[in-house]
């Protein structure tokens, strides 16, 4: 009875043995036919994504290096004849890790956690985020929306990753005064990071009488223009560029960020009088040569482009500037830079700072390329003239036509000469660029309106047709009153 039942208990353990002999092969199967099926499709295409040269560099993503010795070509992807088990236990955790994430998000969008930096190229991992800014004084002025909404689309039809040009990155802020916080909403639709700010400096605190007591007369938006300045205070972006609201981004402007961030060659840039391109580039602008008379020496910044460094020790430097009050009637600031529209604030102010008080650290850029204002670059000479000879009004023995650059090499463009888009001016469609810049702005319109989600669809009569082929059908007819406005989705 003792061996029978021996034999018993033998026969028992046997089943046993075999029940989980079996059980192991079923689940080193199991473990075999996922780790086959990982490394035929999905882990290659984690090396794809990684760029690391191998299996062997991207199993990090997945949680152990040691798992692979890794067969593969350049391009980042594997044989799996070659890919010979070293850890067989942690490398089927791993893949069985892997199994389940994959089925829970089919993607490995988020698989290089430790190894960020390894990413191969600027296109992949953009070098930074581009502050762009506007300022938004009060709720007067029509087609706020209009202008906003387009600007915005134009930035990022320019910038990574729409654009595939560029590899910089978009953030866009809306510096509000008070006064303007009833129209600031429908930024916030649009995807503006609005900051309600108060003017900067108190005018009342101003030493100088004559500009206290015209600042807050004169110029487009009086002091409080002097929003403007908030941007030196973004100091979250290596580079923030100020825009007006009538303007608009034409491609990609890397150029200028590379040269700031010494990532780039500068001796290229396309720049006015053949400047010395200093070491740390702080700001880049345009003049507004329109504003003075030939021969003037010092024009005003153009104040609906300026690119600048933030900078917090220069942003207290404009206030304590401004708040000192140093501009002389019919001269300007340090009895030097004035004598035109807007030199109380900041066309003026800028002019002064970067070339009185901080001289070889800004670069004036070409304005044909960058803020293209479709502007006359003669006037008639002054003093005793009578054959009307005109001459360049930056002084230069020569100077470019701006209405006749090429509107493929314009880089942005700003609506002053060829009037607001949202006026449909078709008496100013015959002059140089005029026609194209417009043209260019209700396309990138157009475009926005059937991709953004957030504009309500304009319907348009396609039985009337005017100016279709610029206006794209925006426009009835001359004047504002012939314009269909922005309807945002609220």
């Amino acid at each position: 009875m003792g061996r029978i039942h021996l034999r018993k208990n033998n026969r028992k353990w046997i089943k046993l043995r075999h029940v989980a002999a079996f059980s192991i092969i079923t689940v080193t199967c199991l473990h075999l036919y996922l780790a086959t099926i990982l490394t035929k499709r999905d882990l290659p295409d984690i090396t794809t994504r990684n760029n690391a040269g191998g299996l062997e560099g991207n199993l990090k993503s997945i949680g152990d290096t040691s798992a692979f010795v890794a067969g593969g070509g350049d391009d980042g992807g594997s044989d799996s004849s070659q890919d010979i088990p070293v850890n067989y236990p942690n490398a089927i955790e791993s893949l069985s890790n892997a199994a389940s994430q994959t089925l829970m998000t089919n993607s490995f969008e988020t698989v290089d956690t430790t190894n960020k930096d390894s990413r191969r190229d600027d296109i992949d991992n953009p070098k930074t985020t581009i502050g762009y800014a506007i300022s938004l004084t009060s709720c007067g002025a029509e087609s706020i929306d209009d202008g906003a909404a387009v600007l915005k689309h134009s930035i990022a039809l320019a910038s990574f990753p729409l654009n595939e040009n560029s590899k910089y990155r978009y953030k866009i802020y809306a510096f509000v005064h008070p006064d303007a916080m009833e129209c600031s909403k429908s930024f916030e639709i649009l995807g503006y990071n609005v900051l309600i700010k108060e003017t900067p400096i108190d005018v009342s605190q101003i030493k100088g009488d004559f500009l206290r007591e015209r600042v807050v007369k004169s110029g487009c938006c009086q002091e409080k223009e002097f929003l403007k300045l908030y941007s030196y205070t973004l100091t979250e972006h290596p580079v923030v560029v100020h825009l007006d609201l009538d303007s608009l981004i034409l491609a990609p402007l890397d150029d200028l960020f590379d040269a700031m961030l010494n990532n780039g060659a500068s001796e290229n840039l396309p720049i006015m009088h053949n400047q010395t391109i200093p070491d740390k580039i702080e700001a880049f602008y345009t003049k507004d040569y329109n504003m003075v008379s030939p021969g003037h020496k010092h024009p005003g910044v153009q104040g609906g482009f300026i690119v600048v460094r933030p900078n917090m020790d220069y942003f207290d430097e404009y206030l304590r500037v401004i708040l000192e009050g140093n501009f002389i009637r019919g001269a300007g600031w340090a009895g030097k830079w004035g004598g035109y529209y807007g030199a109380q604030q900041i066309q003026g102010l800028c002019s002064y700072f970067f070339e009185g008080l901080h001289p070889g650290t800004a670069v004036e850029l070409n304005r044909c390329i960058y803020n293209n204002m479709n502007d006359n670059p003669k006037k008639e000479k002054r003093g005793r003239n009578p054959e009307g000879l005109k001459v360049c009004i930056d002084g230069q023995p020569t100077c470019e036509d701006c209405r006749t650059r090429p509107i493929e090499d314009v880089k942005s463009v700003h609506f002053t000469l060829c009037h607001k888009p949202w006026i449909c001016p078709v008496y100013v469609l015959h002059n140089g660029l005029c026609k194209s810049f417009h043209s260019k702005w209700f396309e990138i319109r157009k475009d926005w309106e059937e991709s953004s989600g957030q504009a309500v669809a304009i319907t348009t009569d396609e039985n009337v047709n005017f100016h279709n082929d610029v206006f794209r059908g925006y426009c009835t007819g001359n004047g504002g009153r012939h314009y269909k406005p922005v309807k945002l989705v609220m």
